[in-house]
């Protein structure tokens, strides 16, 4: 029985820990979860002094019969352990299984900036007549401008450049 309580608490803790949209039912869950660990911690506690009233007590056919009952209790409670374990262990499935999805779609999405970004750098060189110059160690925008005779605000032009930020090993359109 400690195990199975054991192995719920981890599971709702792993699954806890994850941010996911399911966070309020989960929550429910545990909370429903620990309210039952609590009354079969209760009734254990009170199954455990009844006994030991029992070597005290002569009529014990009345005390049977309320052990009888806390048992069927604690049976319940354990029917309801199990359903709470099944339904955290379908939720945590679906959550795998979204988790998958939405990793599919981020690498779609990063495919397609690529595709993007590829098809703009094609698109500027096929529209121009400019030079290509690749952006090696100490480069910045100004030595690149100075070098060709152009100004930084020309080559941010030519190359769709936001930013002065360049990267090493980037290709860069300059003008002839």
């Amino acid at each position: 029985m400690g195990k199975i309580i054991l192995f719920l608490l981890l599971l709702t803790t792993q699954v806890h820990a994850k941010p996911n949209p399911y966070q309020n039912t989960l929550e429910e869950l545990r909370i429903a979860l620990m309210d039952v660990r609590k009354a079969y911690s209760e009734q254990k506690i009170e199954l455990e002094i009844l006994q030991e009233k029992v070597a005290k007590i002569k009529n014990a056919s009345q005390l049977q019969d309320h052990i009888d009952q806390l048992e069927k209790t604690q049976e319940k409670i354990l029917t309801d352990l199990r359903q709470l374990s099944g339904q955290i262990n379908q939720m945590s499935n679906g959550l795998v299984v979204l988790e998958k999805q939405v990793e599919r779609q981020s690498e779609r999405l990063g495919e397609v900036v690529k595709l993007k970004s590829t098809l703009n750098s094609i698109s500027q060189a096929i529209g121009s007549n400019a030079k290509i110059y690749k952006v090696s160690s100490g480069d910045s925008l100004e030595k690149i401008a100075r070098k060709y005779n152009t100004s930084i605000d020309q080559l941010k032009k030519i190359n769709g450049l936001t930013s002065n930020t360049i990267i090493i090993g980037q290709e860069l359109k300059v003008p002839n």
